[in-house]
């Protein structure tokens, strides 16, 4: 085999990795927990704000309506954790099911009784406030619950909600009782099933008057949100170029991944047409489409580096379908429910062919701490429903123009399942205002709802910024006009297509089926911050997420120096991976120490539920990485531990607490510049993680203490699911489970040592199944 040309390596758990989660078996009381008077005094004020709920909800209960009573339970800042969630959720339970139904804001829960006896249970748990102190310790105040309402003097459309009360027949009821209301009030409206049991009403030309006669509807009190509805808007400008690229035709026989484009159409110009083999789809008629945007990002994912003369993406071709989901914005808008619609008819019509799909589509709203967008939850669920990739551009912010910072990303950027790509600068005019591989200045920046980390990755987007006398200017990728002429412009919109074509890309040169995760991961995995970024490494993740992607030959290959594994699995609640053979490699070992860098990456999907807001993320998956000094037989006859065998003297090598801040202060190597990366991800929800380590720059303490020659290594794996989602799981009788991929590299920095043959011969060794990722044979690819 070409030793630089090795090929990365799929590798799984033995059974004996494969372990059960035990519990602590701690039954001491946490510090927080209130006691004594003050646990009393909270219980009498909880009880007298329960009566003025009381009050309230006999005065509905007169009109014996069919719309459930709903409340609100204000809870502590810290009470969303799932030890204190568990007790909160207890404390309201008086049926069957969970009578806590959803997420009104942060820090406040909502929560449905049928009958004022069931509010009566609860305030007796009040009175019995020793037994429920976990609970009442959690819980601050209770208020009425109020549909959220922003109104308009203007007439126009609203975007509806309804509460999702966590039953099927119940949810159904009202959706009938909400039709009914509007065709009695004579309001047009449409549905739109944005994710599974998750419907948006667009109520059509609605005016003051109209608002006001629903709100005293009956059905007033069983809707969740009214506001007016979204509109997008698709502009773009561009500076004619006098460059000409040479028109690539497609090579007979050979077989070429398809990326949809998600836009506003693409001209079939002499460039663009060789490489389009279906037919355009769209829902509007040739005389209502203006394919200026899709044409630019076409030819950007397909020429990208032809027109700036540089192997950035590193494909072979690709073949293009053109989906103009948008129509000419300047002759109509196109209100959200509608363009959900369109991509969702899209993406179903032709998922069997596409997998990968370009959304340069931004809504002009930022996203918010306290929610995940509807935008978002919608390309979430299609992309479960169809096991497709979007690469998402995370939107584009005009605030450098008025000497204002960055905004957060657009909503739809804070979808969890896409690949959202923010912009770099490649290059520097005299009034822009970005350095070389800086964010680009209109790149508007993270972090995502509950911190999660968006955008993932950026590319190059092109510069911008303001002549003395005030004039906006940039300096723009290139790409084409709806003419076939050259063009430059600006915008994550043309990023993201760099890395749509790089997704292609992986795909094309793989033998493997097609894996969405996989695909994120090692895209995420390979990326890096350029050398001359001068953003500060605490703020990096915020504006440009893991960095700038390498190119296609350059994620699937190593060097005999490194060793890449790819653990792609799927873990049961219950169960935790904990590989205690893990083959770290001995020619690592320099001067008595272990050495080299490790790079890990962890992509999961976790399970999604959109009426529990923030906590729209219902799972998280936690690894680590390090040294232990033995196994130790485990006594299995004991309560809590299930588990014979385990490690003795552990240390997680992935937390920045163990490196020497000197020492990372002292380096200035390629590794300490591009890719080291210590965040500190704690119990927070990341759909994505990374870490980046150079065991070099362990304290001289931790490195005597972790690294010698005796310490054995270990990967672990565990999964951790919140209280509502495990009450429905038993509620419904599913097993929950959550996918991941977790790529990881170990790498000797001074590229003398052949970790790739020692990492291969180890796992021989300690019986692992490994293989290498499948490349396709028809494919040469240079390095």
């Amino acid at each position: 085999m070409d030793t630089d040309k090795l090929p990365i390596k799929f590798f799984a758990p033995r059974e004996i990795d494969e372990l059960r989660i035990e519990g602590n078996g701690n039954s001491e009381k946490p510090k927080w927990v209130l006691e004594g008077d003050a646990l009393v005094k909270r219980a009498e004020i909880l009880q007298a704000s329960l009566s003025d709920i009381e009050t309230i909800m006999i005065e509905r209960k007169q009109s014996a309506s069919p719309v459930p009573f709903s409340f609100i339970a204000k809870i502590q800042e810290d009470a969303t954790a799932k030890s204190k969630r568990k007790d909160i959720t207890n404390f309201f339970q008086v049926k069957d099911n969970s009578s806590v139904i959803g997420v009104a804001d942060v820090n406040e829960l909502i929560v449905c009784l049928d009958s004022v006896d069931e509010l009566r249970q609860i305030s007796g748990k009040l009175r019995a406030y020793e037994k429920n102190d976990y609970a009442i310790s959690c819980i601050e105040g209770f208020a009425e619950f109020e549909p959220s309402v922003m109104a308009t003097d203007e007439v126009c459309n609203y975007k509806v909600k309804l509460v999702d009360y966590q039953d099927f027949e119940q949810n159904l009821a009202m959706r009938r009782m909400f039709e009914h209301t509007l065709e009695r009030n004579k309001i047009e409206y449409k549905k739109t099933t944005y994710s599974e049991q998750f419907y948006v009403y667009n109520m059509k030309m609605v005016n003051t008057d109209m608002l006001e006669q629903l709100k005293k509807e009956e059905i007033f009190n069983a809707l969740f949100s009214v506001e007016p509805m979204p509109k997008y808007t698709v502009s773009l400008d561009f500076v004619d170029d006098d460059q000409e690229v040479p028109v690539k035709i497609p090579e007979n026989g050979k077989n070429y991944l398809t990326i949809g484009i998600l836009d506003n159409g693409i001209a079939s110009i002499p460039n663009l047409k060789p490489w389009m083999e279906m037919d355009r789809w769209s829902p509007y008629p040739n005389d209502s489409i203006n394919p200026t945007h899709g044409t630019f990002v076409a030819g950007v994912a397909l020429y990208g580096d032809e027109c700036e003369g540089k192997n950035w993406v590193g494909h072979k071709g690709i073949k293009l379908f053109d989906a103009a989901i948008f129509p000419d914005t300047t002759k109509e808008g196109l209100d959200e429910d509608e363009l959900i619609a369109n991509i969702k008819e899209a993406v179903a019509l032709y998922h069997e062919k596409v997998k990968v799909w370009n959304l340069s589509v931004s809504i002009t709203r930022p996203v918010v701490d306290t929610k995940f967008s509807d935008f978002a939850i919608a390309l979430d669920s299609i992309q479960d429903k169809y096991n497709v990739l979007i690469c998402k551009s995370a939107g584009n912010c005009r605030n450098f123009e008025n000497n204002y910072p960055k905004g957060r990303i657009h909503e739809g950027a804070d979808s969890v399942r896409s690949l959202v790509v923010g912009s770099v600068a490649h290059d520097k005019g005299q009034y822009d205002y970005a350095e070389y591989n800086d964010p680009s200045p209109f790149s508007r920046v993270g972090p995502g709802p509950e911190y999660i980390i968006k955008p993932e990755v950026s590319h190059y987007g092109g510069n911008a910024g303001v002549t003395p006398s005030g004039e906006t200017v940039t300096t723009g990728v290139k790409s084409f006009s709806k003419d076939g002429k050259m063009a430059t412009g600006v915008g994550t919109s043309f990023s993201t297509p760099r890395v749509t074509a790089l997704a292609a890309g992986i795909q094309q040169e793989l033998s493997e089926e097609f894996d969405p995760l996989l695909i994120k991961a090692l895209i995420t995995h390979s990326a890096s911050y350029p050398k001359e970024m001068t953003v500060p490494v605490t703020e990096r993740a915020k504006q440009v997420g893991f960095g700038i992607p390498k190119n296609v030959p350059d994620i699937i290959y190593n060097s005999p120096y490194e060793a890449t594994l790819i653990l792609r699995d799927s873990l049961a609640k219950g169960d935790k991976i904990d590989i205690m053979d893990f083959p770290m490699p001995q020619c690592l070992l320099k001067d008595g120490y272990y050495t080299g860098q490790i790079i890990a990456t962890l992509v999961y999907d976790p399970v999604l539920d959109p009426s529990q807001g923030i906590e729209y993320c219902q799972s998280n998956i936690d690894v680590k990485f390090g040294s232990y000094d033995t196994k130790e037989e485990r006594d299995t006859s004991k309560r809590h531990i299930l588990n014979p065998v385990g490690r003795k003297g552990s240390q997680n090598l992935l937390l920045g607490t163990v490196y020497s801040k000197n020492k990372m202060k002292e380096k200035s190597s390629e590794f300490a510049l591009k890719e080291r990366l210590l965040i500190q991800y704690a119990d927070k929800y990341y759909p994505v993680k990374k870490y980046a380590v150079d065991l070099s720059e362990l304290t001289e303490k931790k490195k005597i203490e972790y690294l010698s020659p005796d310490k054995k290594w270990f990967l672990f794996l565990q999964g951790v699911y919140r209280d509502h989602i495990e009450r429905m799981a038993q509620i419904e009788s599913f097993a929950l489970t959550q996918e991941f991929c977790l790529i990881l590299t170990i790498r000797d920095p001074n590229q003398k040592e052949h970790v790739y043959d020692e990492v291969t011969q180890k796992l021989d060794e300690y019986n692992f199944w490994h293989s290498n990722i499948r490349v396709a044979t028809d494919v040469n690819i240079p390095l």
